[in-house]
């Protein structure tokens, strides 16, 4: 059975009590929710409340974070990082999504690609710039693996946005490789489906080659408007619809997600159902 959730956005863009929709959610069908940071009211951040609400309805948890993980100099944004598994502490997510930020594929190069110049020998600038990357991939390991040692399992995911950098289908492929390389468990993808027309990036082209890595799929429609601008949309019931042919790209086993505004609060669980039904790669 595929799983979906509800990410609290779908309700409208206002800062609200977010554990007030748990109900709501389990009752239209769904598997989880997933509670969005920037939509909590100024002040203490009511993490207890959602857990508990989560914990009450039988919810699974997804914490997510309008984080860069990488700052505009590429290095890895530590302070920030900590914050928010400190904040995930008191909420106890299964999974953390947060989004690429300005990470600098080429100074993850596989020295066995690419890296080598003409003469066999790597440039001590490109020397250099793997050993820092490396170590801030082994430092981001370390602070997840500091986070499971007192709270248990954790994936991090990681989104493709809207930005020509945190959206760009090649630097989240080269950030991925650089993952599997440094042997670092527990780090994952987001699809979403919408964003990449946004980046500028081909959607089924990015579903090909981002596949292996996606754990979790945003399901929503992008269109251009009349006046030539993009915008999101319902997904539409249509066999042909966008939507369908990416998560036929996408494997089945990873949880599913509404990312629009919904029409209203009724038609939720028909969403759900569309998102449930859809077939993926097996």
């Amino acid at each position: 059975m595929k799983a979906v959730f509800v990410p609290t956005s779908v309700f409208g863009n206002t800062p609200g009590l977010q554990h007030e929709w748990a109900q709501t959610v389990r009752a239209a069908g769904a598997d989880g929710i997933e509670i969005r940071r920037e939509l909590f009211p100024p002040g203490k951040l009511p993490l207890a409340e959602c857990r508990e609400a989560n914990r009450n309805s039988g919810l699974r948890c997804i914490y997510s974070v309008p984080l860069e993980l990488w700052d505009e100099a590429g290095r890895l944004n530590e302070t920030k990082l900590s914050g928010v598994l400190e904040e995930a502490g008191i909420l106890r997510p299964e999974m953390l999504k947060v989004s690429l930020g300005h990470f600098m594929a080429a100074d993850w190069a596989d020295p066995g690609e690419d890296a080598i110049e003409a003469s066999g020998v790597r440039k001590s600038s490109e020397v250099h710039a793997s050993r820092n990357s490396g170590e801030r991939l082994t430092r981001l390991g370390e602070l997840l693996d500091q986070y499971r040692a007192l709270h248990g399992p954790l994936t991090l995911l990681i989104e493709n946005d809207q930005t020509p950098h945190g959206g760009n289908a090649g630097n989240l492929k080269a950030f991925f490789q650089a993952v599997e390389r440094s042997g670092l468990g527990g780090v994952a993808m987001t699809f979403d489906t919408g964003n990449w027309l946004y980046a500028g990036e081909e959607p089924v082209k990015a579903a090909l080659e981002l596949a292996p890595y996606t754990s979790y799929i945003h399901c929503k429609h992008v269109v251009y408007s009349e006046d030539n601008a993009l915008q999101t949309l319902p997904i539409p019931e249509e066999e042909d619809a966008s939507w369908r042919e990416l998560l036929a790209h996408l494997p089945e086993h990873a949880p599913r997600a509404i990312e629009f505004t919904l029409p209203g609060p009724e038609s939720l669980s028909g969403y759900l159902k569309m998102l449930r039904q859809a077939p993926g790669m097996p």
